[in-house]
């Protein structure tokens, strides 16, 4: 080939040098990682419109693993020092710098599948791999160029595509461009290559006339090897463009992505600038051979000092090992060294038979000093909850950071159970003073779990499980507590798992049913509503209420799906209803999370719409959290029921929070009274007194109330004396399946 590459002599030279720098060094390079940066500031997200679940969907997966490509310069290329470098990696940037995402970068490989990563870029056409869908926007698109060699009379002027008609050209063989060309030029011959070298030879011997290809991609290829007997003679309109594509398992990454790269945009000119090729300096082949030569001397000299510095070699060995395994902010062993040390002492008290504790502290409402103060508070404040772990927890006992606000520490010395609840409660007593940091105050409290060997367990994974159980249920019962674990907690845990398991097959396996329980309006002793409530008949444990499964389902993500099921039901269970008590209302139990996904109640709205069942025979129940911040996602939710006539209930209404401010703001039909305060109300003169206000209140606002768990008859008759114009409970009727309401 007659190519002129003159300098790629130098140029191996210099990669060679720098190969055997690395190589004499040892170094060890971990995964290539993309942080936010300094540029990064939380209200990015609100640039970006980002409603409030994608703003904690952020904060609980920081973590992003991305597929790039290793050899397609300059979109995504790695050197010999195994970086990636491109423009995709300077978009990823930009998203990270927006969204405040980390992304960890790893090889494409064309099986490469969702579980492997979350996010592939450089995706041309329509090869996306399985499992990943493209991102709205793409982030580059360039034009395609047509290139000739200096001996080919069409190398002298600019030219257009029908120039090429009955001519040979070559295109890249993976891609959508030699049917456009077939298209576009009259009697073209296409040739495929794989690669732009083979395109190069073919141009260079006369075997074809031009070749057509990504300007940017060719143009960078011909600077970077000093190709002279190659130009670009013309400019297609025919564009190439590169998209991101994201995990169909991720919707909520895919949805945040989508919003970053309409932010960003096709094209940024400050990472294509960087990547354009620029006209070669003269002086660039003497600066070449002038570099080699002082790279061979740098060579040289780097090699004397290896030799002379074995002992700091050492020294930044230790540093490297003692970074892998300890954390970075509060210099405390993380927790692969933890898992280390746990199984060495384990191993020393099975031999020497002796007690072990483990126990994990967690910080009670980290996340909203986090949320008000920032991050770096947030860092300082775990910084010196380590530093009085340490001051309570000794050597030989061991602490570590576990993982964001968690800490485990392993009590190797006088592990008794006595001894474990004094050190519980020094370490609580310890946290009691406020933390000062930036001239503010912080206080911190902590919950504490915690396990023991050899009366928990003998597996160091099964006491860490076993203390992570018992601080769950340290958190669940109050918080700034501790708690030592039993084999009650792990059973209930373990069912609580089957349960969950169980639960994400119950509507495919026709498990559940509805019941009803009839409404009185006390004025007449009417039923005019009937609450519709799911029951779950499991073929071990039976019929289960929702209060067993509910937050089960809400944890696991099944409650959308449930709530689904029992749309569909209410509105087949309908027409007979009606039947039987005329025109009734139908309540349905909302939950928060039904919100954040609202599709499912739209197209319960539509599917009522095209029944011709107005909206007036449903009202849904929810609780006043939701109503407290509401997104816009929910505010448009609620807006779209009232237009179609269904009502709003408050569900327990008085158990939750005190600010009432919701109740004039929102168009609220009804108000349910928890049965907290019905259950003494005939004995106890402050439920009478809460209740009688809640009426007065509702009165005033013209919200009618809904007594909840009436049993008596004395209940219902003071009730309706305080103006109480709903009954619901045992007392007039429980619960019952369709057929035997």
């Amino acid at each position: 080939m007659r190519l002129n590459r003159s300098t790629t002599s130098s140029f191996s030279m210099i990669k060679q040098c720098f190969l055997l720098i690395a190589t004499c060094l040892s170094l060890s390079l971990p995964a290539q990682e993309i942080l936010p940066g300094s540029l990064y500031a939380a209200d990015n997200l609100q640039r970006l419109q980002l409603s409030a679940q994608e703003a904690e969907w952020i904060k609980q997966h920081r973590n992003i693993r991305v597929a790039v490509r290793n050899g397609w310069m300059p979109i995504e290329f790695q050197l010999e020092n195994q970086k990636h470098k491109g423009v995709s990696i300077q978009y990823l940037q930009k998203i990270s710098q927006l969204t405040g995402l980390k992304f960890t970068l790893v090889d494409y490989h064309d099986n490469i599948t969702s579980n492997e990563v979350s996010l592939v870029t450089g995706i041309r056409g329509k090869h996306t791999p399985t499992g990943f869908n493209l991102l709205a926007t793409p982030y580059l698109e360039t034009p395609n160029a047509i290139y000739v060699a200096s001996h080919n009379k069409l190398y002298q002027s600019e030219i257009q595509l029908d120039q090429l008609s009955h001519k040979t050209v070559a295109v890249f063989r993976n891609g959508p461009l030699s049917q456009k060309l077939r298209e576009l030029i009259p009697g073209v011959k296409i040739k495929l290559v794989d690669i732009a070298d083979e395109a190069f030879e073919y141009l260079d011997a006369g075997l074809i006339d031009a070749y057509v290809g990504n300007e940017l991609v060719l143009d960078y290829h011909l600077d970077f090897h000093k190709i002279k007997a190659i130009r670009k003679s013309g400019i297609t309109a025919i564009t190439s463009t590169v998209f991101m594509a994201a995990s169909d398992t991720d919707p909520m990454l895919r949805s945040i992505l989508n919003k970053a790269t309409l932010q960003i945009g096709t094209n940024p000119p400050d990472i294509l600038e960087v990547w354009r090729r620029s006209p070669e300096n003269p002086l660039t082949p003497y600066l070449v051979s002038a570099l080699s030569f002082f790279a061979v001397l740098l060579l040289i000299q780097l090699l004397k000092l290896y030799q002379a510095n074995k002992k700091q070699a050492v020294a930044a060995q230790h540093a490297i090992w003692f970074q892998a395994n300890h954390d970075f902010l509060t210099k405390l062993p993380n927790r692969f060294q933890l898992k280390h040390e746990l199984d060495q002492a384990l191993q020393v008290a099975t031999h020497h038979p002796n007690k072990l504790g483990v126990m994990i502290i967690d910080l009670d409402n980290f996340k909203e000093i986090n949320d008000t103060a920032g991050h770096a508070v947030g860092d300082e404040v775990l910084i010196k909850v380590a530093a009085r772990i340490q001051s309570i927890i000794l050597p030989p006992n061991l602490t570590a950071r576990f993982g964001g606000d968690e800490f485990l520490i392993v009590i190797q010395q006088e592990a008794s159970e006595e001894r474990l609840r004094q050190l519980c409660t020094q370490l609580m007593t310890a946290m009691a003073p406020p933390f000062t940091i930036q001239q503010k105050s912080f206080v911190v409290s902590i919950s504490i779990g915690v396990s023991l060997f050899p009366d928990n367990s003998l597996q160091a994974e099964e006491l860490i499980m076993f203390a992570d159980q018992a601080l769950y249920q340290a958190k669940r019962t109050g918080k700034n507590k501790f708690i030592l674990f039993n084999e009650g907690m792990h059973d209930a845990f373990t069912k609580k798992t089957h349960l969950s398991n169980e639960l994400r097959y119950a509507v495919q396996k026709n498990q559940l049913h509805l019941q009803y329980q009839p409404i009185f309006n006390l004025t007449d002793l009417r039923c005019e509503k009937v609450e519709a409530l799911l029951r779950w008949q499991h073929p071990e444990f039976g019929t289960l209420s929702p209060e067993v499964f509910i937050s089960i389902a809400e944890e696991n993500g099944y409650i959308i799906e449930l709530g689904e099921w029992v749309f569909q039901q209410t509105i087949r269970d309908f027409e007979q209803i009606k039947q039987r008590f005329g025109p009734v209302e139908i309540c349905i139990n909302i939950s928060p999370l039904q919100f954040s996904q609202s599709a499912p109640i739209h197209h319960f709205i539509s599917s009522l719409a095209a029944r011709s069942i107005s909206g007036d025979h449903f009202c849904f129940e929810i609780t006043e959290g939701l109503l407290l911040e509401p997104s816009s996602n929910v505010v448009e939710t609620l807006n779209s029921m009232h237009e179609h006539g269904i009502k709003l209930a408050i569900d327990d209404f008085g158990t939750g929070y005190s600010s009432l401010a919701y109740l004039n703001k929102f168009k609220i039909d009804y108000v349910k009274i928890d049965k907290s305060f019905i259950k003494n109300i005939t004995v106890n003169l402050n439920d009478q007194a809460l209740c009688k206000t809640i009426i007065f209140m509702g009165k005033q606002l013209n919200i009618r109330l809904i007594a909840e768990g009436v049993e008596t008859l004395e209940q219902e008759h003071i009730l309706k004396e305080m103006g109480c114009q709903y009954s619901q409970g045992y007392y007039r009727a429980r619960p019952s399946d369709l057929e035997d309401l």
